[in-house]
């Protein structure tokens, strides 16, 4: 018999059959030699038998130690080996191509995920309790202008601001920061989440740097408003200038008395027709000035609680009258009645008026005109005020720009309206919304 197995057997009867001399020669003979050479038999077996043992400990003990130290590239060697040791042999290299998979696995998985961090435009730090640096990608580097950043320290030592806002960020937060790095003033929007690994708290933030977005944004809104000075003063100073040169060559063609009048009848008439669009456009052009100047000088708000149920019945008896001779249903309700805001009372109230006075306009010619007021709970807890009517509607190549200042659909409009009403709600911390569709009506939300 061969193998281990059939080591250890024969070791184990040999040791029986030596013990069993070594007592029946001391006890039943008188021989001197026997019991020694016996004695001597047994230490040799015995310690043959505590070598094997030893050696399957060792060799169970170096697996375990090659797979603490992440070698997987070793197994027991077993030569001529029984079924046995065969199966623990086959075990352990089962054991192991599992744990070599699943460091693969770990390697590639924290590969991708370097990819990716690496791969994103925002920049990201993740940092433990004790601000120590556990991950930051590309992005953040770029945006802090330092190759080397391992800890919070580091960051606060680039932007104080920053590196104080990192600490006092909360999980699910986010902020609006503005920071200076260099020479250079950046916008950021923060956020944060926080997360426990090997017992340690670690937090993750996001810095979005929107500093390109809102100059093209000023940008945008500059050249609107631009665009809209000039096509208003040049429709103004048009007529103006061409009249103007009008009149100077009547002036100079005709005959003109020493009381400035002229004998002919009829450039007398083009005289005064002349001045008088002059003076028309004139007054327009300082409408629209003032118009402007209404935009540019908001009052600042005085935050109260507003009933809003008080609010809807001012809003109904300023404009009864106006309701009455225009033919137009209109009601008013609020869920609850004891529903309130807080706001400026008297920022809402213009607004519900600039809201209500384009309903009526917008209602104009309908055979069944009907405006409704309304305000209730939204379902996440916030307030609306909602103004609807079943007017002509808001086309969609308008509906974009009903918000910038002066644009009108209005023939007689400023377009000053719904643009100063806007601002107004966002003064008082709501926004104001629109939804048309053309030829059914229009609905203007206010959300707080």
């Amino acid at each position: 018999m061969r193998g281990h197995r059939g080591q250890a057997i024969l070791c184990v009867g040999l040791l029986l059959l030596a013990i069993f001399l070594f007592c029946h020669s001391i006890l039943s003979t008188e021989w001197v030699g026997t019991p020694i050479l016996c004695g001597f038999v047994i230490v040799i077996l015995t310690l043959n038998l505590m070598r094997m043992t030893e050696r399957s400990n060792e060799n169970f003990t170096q697996f375990i130690n090659n797979i603490s130290h992440n070698d997987f590239s070793s197994t027991t060697s077993h030569s001529n080996a029984e079924s046995t040791a065969q199966r623990f042999v086959d075990a352990q290299r089962t054991l192991l191509e599992k744990y070599r998979k699943l460091k693969a696995d770990r390697s590639a998985q924290h590969e991708y995920l370097h990819l990716v961090v690496e791969h994103v435009d925002t920049a990201l730090v993740c940092f433990d309790e004790t601000g120590n640096i556990e991950i930051i990608n590309q992005a953040a580097k770029d945006l802090l202008k330092s190759r080397y950043i391992n800890t919070l320290a580091r960051i606060e030592s680039l932007s104080p601001a920053l590196g104080d806002a990192l600490q006092q960020l909360k999980a699910g937060e986010n902020r609006v920061l503005k920071i200076n790095i260099g020479s250079d003033s950046v916008q950021l929007i923060l956020a944060a989440t926080e997360f426990r690994l090997l017992d340690r708290e670690h937090k993750l933030v996001s810095m979005q740097n929107i500093q390109s977005a809102l100059d093209e944004k000023e940008i945008e809104s500059w050249q609107k408003l631009i665009k809209v000075l000039t096509h208003e003063i040049m429709n103004s100073m048009t007529p103006i200038v061409s009249l103007s040169n009008h009149l100077e060559s009547v002036v100079q063609e005709g005959e003109v008395t020493d009381r400035g009048v002229t004998t002919d009848a009829d450039q007398y008439r083009d005289i005064v027709q002349g001045i008088e669009t002059i003076a028309a456009r004139s007054q327009g052009l300082l409408r629209f000035v003032q118009a402007y100047r209404s935009l540019s000088n908001l009052p600042t708000p005085v935050l109260t609680d507003v009933d809003v149920q008080n609010l809807f019945q001012r809003m109904a008896t300023l404009l009864e009258e106006r309701f009455t001779n225009a033919g137009i249903a209109f009601q008013f309700n609020v869920k609850p009645q004891t529903l309130s805001v807080v706001a400026d009372i008297n920022l809402i109230e213009q607004i519900l008026l600039n809201l209500l006075n384009n309903a009526i306009d917008a209602v104009d010619g309908r055979s069944e005109p009907r405006i409704e007021l309304t305000a209730f709970k939204h379902e996440h807890g916030r307030t609306i005020i909602q103004v609807a009517d079943n007017g002509c509607g808001i086309g969609k190549d308008q509906i974009d720009n009903i918000f910038t200042p002066f644009f009108t659909t209005k023939e007689t409009g400023t377009g000053v309206g719904l643009s100063l009403s806007r601002q107004l709600a966002r003064l008082n911390h709501a926004s104001l919304t629109v939804s048309s569709v053309e030829g059914k009506g229009s609905r203007f939300q206010l959300l707080f």
